[in-house]
């Protein structure tokens, strides 16, 4: 990965007929602030993204040390008719 400190000191050969020199310069000094500005950014999502990663482990562990708040269902568990009519109208509502 190319860094800002690789523009500054890199040295260019010098020809009778090369590039102005003065837009070299400024052209590479353009170049140099947005590599920082890049690299600054990296560095803050880097920071914000290992603060989530914990946040999110710390509350998985936080959760995983509760109850489920609701219990399963056991397979051997019966429906009482109150519950059996109770499905039947709903589903005759949504016809």
């Amino acid at each position: 990965m190319i860094k800002a400190e690789n523009i500054v000191n890199k040295e260019f050969r010098k020809s009778l007929f090369g590039y102005d020199r003065e837009d070299v310069d400024k052209y590479l000094d353009e170049l140099i602030v947005q590599l920082r500005q890049m690299e600054a950014e990296r560095k803050e999502m880097v920071a914000t993204i290992e603060y989530l990663v914990s946040e999110v482990t710390a509350q998985g562990v936080e959760a995983a040390q509760h109850e489920p708040v609701v219990e399963p269902i056991s397979p051997h568990a019966t429906v009482s008719e109150e519950e059996r009519r109770r499905a039947q109208e709903a589903g005759n509502r949504t016809k």
